[in-house]
């Protein structure tokens, strides 16, 4: 059985759909704590991630930055999912982020620099740039989803799909990191 981890900001029927898309074709859904809460609250089965990792520490800044979790995102021979195995990971085969707010907390003008640390997502990047190194199914954006249920439909995650995907997530977080030098740099 397939797994994914769903790590969005936004709490909203995009992620509902995913959620609900996942769960029909039969995966296992980990989420972030507010994440799965928001899930098992609209009906979808999600298990929190802190089940795995541990709950979330220093007020929420460290949920999924976690071996466990990034050893199921990279494992890629044999080798690698025999240790899985044996360490009792499991293998994470997709993975949705939706990011903080950051872009619009700095264009926000009564912003402060504290505003812009606390919305400052660093699990969520990790989490992309890691699934897409991984080569997983990694979405990037809610824009993705009609794309995706279609290749979910058919079962179908082909190389060339996974690398747009990968593209996609990696140029998501060039932006998100761009944002935050350029702000800083200002300050």
């Amino acid at each position: 059985m397939k797994t994914a981890l769903l790590a969005s900001f936004g709490k909203d029927a995009p992620l509902v759909r995913l959620g609900k898309l996942l769960k029909e074709k039969g995966w296992n859904l980990l989420g972030s704590a507010g994440t799965a809460k928001y899930l098992n609250d609209n009906d979808i089965p999600c298990r929190d991630v802190g089940e795995i990792v541990g709950a979330p520490i220093l007020g929420h800044r460290v949920v999924t930055l976690s071996r466990e979790i990034y050893a199921g995102l990279l494992a890629a021979t044999p080798e690698d999912f025999a240790e899985l195995e044996k360490q009792e990971i499991t293998r994470i085969d997709l993975v949705y982020v939706t990011l903080y707010p950051l872009e619009a907390t700095i264009l926000d003008k009564k912003s402060t620099p504290h505003d812009v640390i606390e919305k400052t997502d660093i699990g969520g990047p990790t989490l992309l740039r890691a699934a897409a190194k991984g080569r997983r199914v990694v979405l990037s954006s809610p824009e993705q989803l009609d794309e995706f249920e279609k290749h979910l439909s058919q079962d179908s995650f082909d190389e060339k799909y996974l690398v747009k995907l990968a593209a996609a997530a990696e140029r998501r977080v060039a932006d998100y990191v761009d944002a935050s030098a350029s702000y800083w740099e200002k300050q």
